[in-house]
């Protein structure tokens, strides 16, 4: 059954459960099984015994009918903070990182495979264009972060919302 607890004392280690029929039920604290200690106004599921007493009085499950089904939101349209794209950046930005954060998940393919694949080949054919490569990746990734290192928390909210409101897509760039 399903009820709420309309009192409970801790000294006298007892409560009343109203149902959801509108019965009325006392408990004794040895019938709670949960780690949370019962309160006023608790949703409760609990079962009766053979005397309707109720037993294994536990807090219930919220029903799901009454939850509304909330739309699944795009990973570009989610918001974003500016610590996570920050450091995302800092510490994975050479792999794109924080380009599949921000919903740009083509480019995150391009820089991340596009980075492994050109340098493994241009290093087999000219080491010295492999490592100009790297270190070009590299400087253009310290330049992203910087620059959301000193950007301003308004600003950065700013350009994100302006950046979802064009309904980003796999190629979008987010500066």
């Amino acid at each position: 059954m399903r009820g709420q607890i309309l009192v409970f004392s801790e000294q006298k280690e007892a409560g009343a459960i109203a149902a959801s029929d509108g019965q009325r039920f006392l408990f004794h604290i040895r019938n709670w099984q949960d780690i949370v200690p019962p309160e006023r106004g608790m949703a409760v599921d609990f079962t009766l015994d053979e005397d309707n007493r109720p037993q294994k009085i536990q807090l219930a499950l919220p029903d799901r009918a009454a939850i509304p089904a909330a739309k699944a939101m795009p990973l570009a349209q989610q918001p974003k903070r500016k610590p996570v794209l920050t450091l995302l950046a800092l510490f994975l930005g050479i792999f794109g990182a924080h380009r599949f954060y921000m919903g740009a998940w083509g480019w995150g393919l391009v820089q991340s495979l596009g980075l492994v694949v050109l340098s493994a080949i241009l290093g087999a054919l000219v080491p010295s264009l492999a490592g100009l490569l790297y270190l070009s990746a590299v400087v253009f990734t310290w330049v992203e972060v910087g620059r959301y290192i000193w950007m301003s928390d308004a600003t950065f909210e700013a350009k994100v919302k302006a950046y979802q409101a064009e309904q980003p897509g796999p190629f979008a760039f987010f500066w």
